[in-house]
Parts: C-alpha cells; sequence; structure tokens
C-alpha cells in the first residue's frame, strides 16, 4: 500500500491538508508527520480547549523506527515547519527534553507555571516534553519509582506533586492541572529492552500512541538550494486555529450522530480487548478516549466545537494503525529476544568459526568476557568435542600461547548388528477345536473311559492281608 493510500483514512481537515501539501517536500512518512502535529499542535491548545466531559484533549505520541531508515527526525521537521507561524514561538520557549524523575517532571511543570503569574493570561503551565533519543531517558527514569506514576496522572490533567525538604522545613512543590504534551523517537529494537510488559500493564504506555514509521521517498539535493524542508509553506489555517482556541476557552460537544458512533466504536474496542492476549492489550486500553482526544484536536483545527462523525473516523482510523504497531513492535520484540539467548558453547563455536577456526586464549576471553569470565569460558570449551586446547611451546621467555581450535568429530562406529537366531520351521498346528461352554464346578471331574471303568467293576477285589501283632503258637 502506498503512502497516500495508508494516510487517506485519517487526514482530516486542515490537518490532514497541511500534511498532504508537505509530502513532496519531504522523506517523512506522512503518518508519521501526522503524528508529529496532533503532539505538538494538541500541546499547544491543552488547557485551551477541553472534551465534552471536561478532560484535557492533548495526544501524546512515538516515532518508531529504525536509524536513517525510519526518518523520525523528517517528520518532526516536517511539522515544526508547518506549525511555525501558529505555535513557532511558544515552542521555542516551552520545549523540554530529558526529564527522567517524577519529581524533576513535577519541579518543570511548576516552575512553568510561576514564570507565568506575571503574563496578561495568567497561569499557564502549557509544557512539550520532545525527545528524539527517548531510549536514552527511559534508562535513566528506571531509577525513580515516581516516574510512571507522575506521567499518568499529567496525561489525564489531575493533581501532582512533590514533597522536599528545605532549610529543615517540608515543603510541598503542586501542580493542581498539568498541561503537559509528549513527542518521543525510538527504535524498534529497543522497544522490549525499555518498555516491559510489567510497565505496560501497569498503564504507563497505553497513554502513548506509538507509530511505525519508515521513509517515503528519496529527495534529490541537487533540487534544492537547501534543505527540502524549506519548501514547505507553513499552514495558515492551523495558525488561525491556534488563535481561536486561544481567545477563550472552548469546550467540544457531540452531535447525537457522532455521540451514537463514539458508542459503537468504545463497544467494539471492549470486544477486541477480551480477544487480545494481555502483553498487547494493555497498550491499547484507553483506545476509545484517544479517539475521542484526536477527534477533539482535529475539530478545534476547524475552529469548530460540535465534533462530527468524520472528525471521529479519522481519529479511529489513527488508532488503529497505532495499534496495529504496537502489535509488530511486540512480535518484534520477542524475535530479538529469541535471537540473543545463546548457550555459552554456541557462541565460542561462532567466534571460532569467525577467525577461521582458531583462536588464541586471549582473543576468545576479549570476545566473550563481557558476560563470561575466562573459567566459564575454559571450562566450556574443555567439555566441547570439537574444539582442542593446545599450548603451543616456544623458545622465548614468557607464557606459552594457549590455542583453541576447531577440530572435526569422528563420527561415534555404529554397533555391530546383533546375529538374528536362526529360524526354526513351524510346526503345522492341527485346527483347534470350538470351546465348549465351561462347565459347573460340580460336574468337573473327568470320569475314566468307559471300557476301563467296566473292567475295574467286573475285577473281584482281593483281601488284603490282615497284619496281626500276636506272637506265632509253639509247636508241640
Amino acid at each position: 500500500m502506498d503512502e497516500k493510500a495508508r494516510y487517506e483514512p485519517m487526514a482530516h481537515g486542515p490537518i490532514g491538508a497541511a500534511v498532504k501539501a508537505a509530502m513532496p517536500h519531504t522523506e517523512g512518512d506522512p503518518i508519521g508527520v501526522h503524528a508529529a502535529v496532533l503532539a505538538l499542535f494538541s500541546a499547544a491548545i491543552n488547557g485551551k480547549v477541553s472534551q465534552p466531559d471536561g478532560r484535557p484533549v492533548v495526544v501524546w505520541t512515538a516515532l518508531a523506527g529504525r536509524s536513517m531508515v525510519g526518518r523520525k527526525g523528517f517528520a518532526l521537521g516536517t511539522a515544526e515547519k508547518l506549525l511555525e507561524d501558529a505555535i513557532g514561538e511558544w515552542l521555542g520557549l516551552r520545549r523540554q527534553q530529558g526529564i527522567s524523575s517524577g519529581p524533576s517532571l513535577v519541579q518543570t511543570l511548576y516552575e512553568t507555571e510561576q514564570e507565568s503569574l506575571t503574563s496578561e493570561g495568567g497561569i499557564d503551565g502549557r509544557t512539550l516534553i520532545i525527545d528524539e533519543e527517548w531510549p536514552t531517558t527511559l534508562q535513566l527514569t528506571k531509577r525513580c519509582p515516581k516516574y510512571s506514576g507522575v506521567l499518568r496522572t499529567s496525561w489525564d490533567g489531575k493533581r501532582i506533586s512533590n514533597v522536599t525538604k528545605k532549610d529543615g522545613k517540608r515543603v510541598e512543590v503542586t501542580v493542581n492541572e498539568p498541561a503537559l504534551g509528549f513527542h518521543v523517537h525510538i527504535q524498534p529494537a529497543l522497544w522490549g529492552k525499555f518498555i516491559t510488559a510489567t510497565e505496560a500493564q501497569g498503564g504507563s504506555y497505553n497513554r502513548i500512541l506509538p507509530v511505525m514509521v519508515e521513509r517515503s521517498k528519496r529527495l534529490r539535493r541537487r533540487d534544492y538550494a537547501g534543505s527540502p524542508l524549506d519548501e514547505i509553506r507553513v499552514s495558515g489555517s492551523l495558525k488561525a486555529a491556534y488563535e481561536w482556541a486561544c481567545k477563550e476557552p472552548r469546550r467540544m460537544a457531540l452531535s447525537n450522530a457522532s455521540a451514537d458512533r463514539f458508542d459503537d466504536i468504545a463497544a467494539d474496542y471492549e470486544d477486541a480487548l477480551e480477544e487480545l492476549p494481555e502483553d498487547v492489550s494493555c497498550y491499547i486500553e484507553r483506545s476509545a478516549e484517544q479517539v475521542m482526544r484526536i477527534a477533539c484536536v482535529l475539530t478545534a483545527a476547524e475552529r469548530k466545537t460540535v465534533v462530527t462523525v468524520k472528525a471521529l473516523e479519522a481519529a479511529k482510523a489513527f488508532v488503529d494503525y497505532s495499534i496495529a504497531s504496537v502489535k509488530q513492535l511486540i512480535s518484534q520484540s520477542n524475535v530479538v529476544k529469541s535471537r540473543t539467548i545463546l548457550p555459552l558453547d554456541t557462541k565460542i563455536r561462532q567466534k571460532l568459526e569467525m577467525f577461521g577456526g582458531e583462536m588464541t586464549s586471549t582473543q576468545l576471553y576479549r570476545s566473550l568476557s563481557s558476560r563470561y569470565s575466562a573459567a566459564q569460558i575454559l571450562n566450556t570449551a574443555d567439555d566441547m568435542a570439537d574444539v582442542e586446547i593446545v599450548e603451543e611451546r616456544q623458545n622465548r621467555p614468557g607464557a606459552n600461547p594457549v590455542i583453541f581450535r576447531l577440530v572435526p568429530v569422528m563420527p561415534e562406529p555404529e554397533p555391530e548388528p546383533e546375529p538374528k537366531p536362526a529360524k526354526i520351521p513351524a510346526q503345522r498346528k492341527a485346527p483347534a477345536r470350538k470351546a465348549a461352554a465351561p462347565a459347573k464346578k460340580a460336574t468337573a471331574r473327568k470320569s475314566p473311559p468307559p471300557a476301563r471303568a467296566a473292567a475295574k467293576k467286573a475285577a473281584p477285589r482281593k483281601a488284603a492281608p490282615r497284619k496281626t501283632t500276636q506272637p506265632p503258637k509253639a509247636e508241640q
């Protein structure tokens, strides 16, 4: 599917028109440009425009693409160019990066609010985190148990606080209505390394919409005097929309038709969640609200307050693409993990093959020392039938080098087959008679043949000589 066909379902209003107009002059993915525009523009109107239920409309996005190939920086640069006239000055003042702890995030939002106390518009804590090296920050956030909680609460627009001690006294720093925007970049191979299923199931990452991106085209530099992005025309419609949003508080509403459609969308997502495994569903549990937020941002870009069915459908197309991106990221992470788990003997064999079948002990130990000790490597290699360990004697001072060498493994001789016993011709058996029904126990006694029984009956019975114990009489 080409880039136009992929992007068309989610392109809506001035934002969709601006992205389409910029595509001839950027190598960024149109969906990546769209995601960046949503994050930047929603952060700028955060606190000025709200959902029908009063919740924030801010949209958080993460571009996931391979280095160079994904063109994540091109997508962000294109979005910044489109919004240059609209929020360029605000973005220069409120842009942050590298915040890696909960207390520092609370402090940053608090200080931003304090700096705005003397401005004409009153308290304004709008802040946008743009982190193009998100994996580095994620590695640091693991050290702070409060970071995830503060981040989640900020997306909800609820009160966040942090308690510190100053001059021996307890000091609480509080932000009642945090207005935080968020846009980051990450490589797909690092997704599973830094974003674990446990953290995702806790709700830390279902507030962020990941988007898989790729290069849309290659531009010829000779066709441009400077950067291709210089040829992009800034969007006057988005500038007017930003001024309209900041003029007075705007609260979005749903028409009857859009309210019915949103209920159907929410029900469809709930049904889908029941069928998905938990390691996937935990990322998309807030898909219905994400649709509402995006639809409100698209509507605000039109300078309207009633969300239409078309805006909802465009928002749903973007969220569905994000869900597909999540599934792809999880699948790639599982493949990477399965490839990296190799036993030590396999790694030794692979290293030896790479070096032509022979390595010194120093070379082998250094190539594997990041995970294994020299003793582990030596003991494992000693048990391998296809590895030979020899000490080469040299006529010079110093220790003799120890060589690890791959050797062919002789196949074990097959056992000689046992002599088969001579076959004895089978005797011909008489046909078996049909067995009679079993007789009763009382009649089971065998009777002698009739002739024998008759002879036994006819023969006179001889009297047995009687034994006497009396002594014989004396002869007279």
